[in-house]
């Protein structure tokens, strides 16, 4: 099957098979055609006017040709254009790297652990006001005077998680407490300072 051109529901469509296709381990060869390409970068230049299913069939084929640095510009671009989460970066097993970055974060992160016990750990996704993570991070702001976040295993914060963790870091804050967040992915820190986060908050994890 060879695609040339789409509107916003067949890119819609095609995105969402496609990635049914990734998630499901399916023995797909995809090789994306230079005048579909062509025609993707065409209509993202008009931003969220090209429509959200541009923007993820374009993520969706970025998955599929293991192209990583690109997919994070473009979910962070998406992310800013539609105040929406973007997909998370899932490319096929086939294509997988050598070491998956998540795995590789998880161990990053617990051996970082080792050294700072009193750093809060938090990983896979963030949703909602009520997540999890945000209730550990409201009960260690009543014992610490400066609290380390490692986001490193964080998958995914949508922007209701996002919008309440500015507000627990705001009322962090004005107890004179200080909230320090390492480890975040660009996708992430990009979201979290889209809602308002300052970069301040934001620190190289040590090594």
């Amino acid at each position: 099957m060879s695609v040339i051109d789409f509107d916003d529901e067949g890119a819609r469509l095609l995105a969402n098979a496609l990635a049914e296709a990734r998630r499901s381990s399916l023995g797909l060869q995809l090789q994306p055609g230079a005048k579909l390409g062509a025609a993707l970068a065409t209509a993202l230049n008009n931003g969220r006017a090209a429509g959200e299913g541009a923007w993820l069939l374009s993520l969706e084929l970025l998955q599929w040709t293991n192209n990583r640095a690109a997919f994070e510009d473009r979910a962070i671009e998406f992310a800013v254009a539609f105040e929406l989460s973007p997909p998370s970066w899932e490319p096929p097993p086939a294509l997988a790297e050598t070491v998956p970055a998540k795995t590789a974060a998880h161990e990053d992160a617990s051996a970082h652990d080792a050294l700072d016990p009193g750093m809060l750990k938090w990983s896979g996704v963030m949703t909602g006001s009520l997540a999890p993570q945000l209730g550990r991070l409201a009960d260690s702001m009543r014992a610490n005077a400066v609290i380390p976040v490692d986001m490193s295993a964080v998958e995914r914060i949508d922007f209701v998680c996002a919008g309440a963790m500015l507000n627990l870091i705001n009322r962090i804050e004005s107890q004179h407490k200080a909230i320090q967040i390492v480890g975040a992915s660009p996708i992430i820190r990009a979201l979290l300072l889209l809602i308002g986060v300052s970069p301040r908050h934001f620190v190289k994890k040590q090594q």
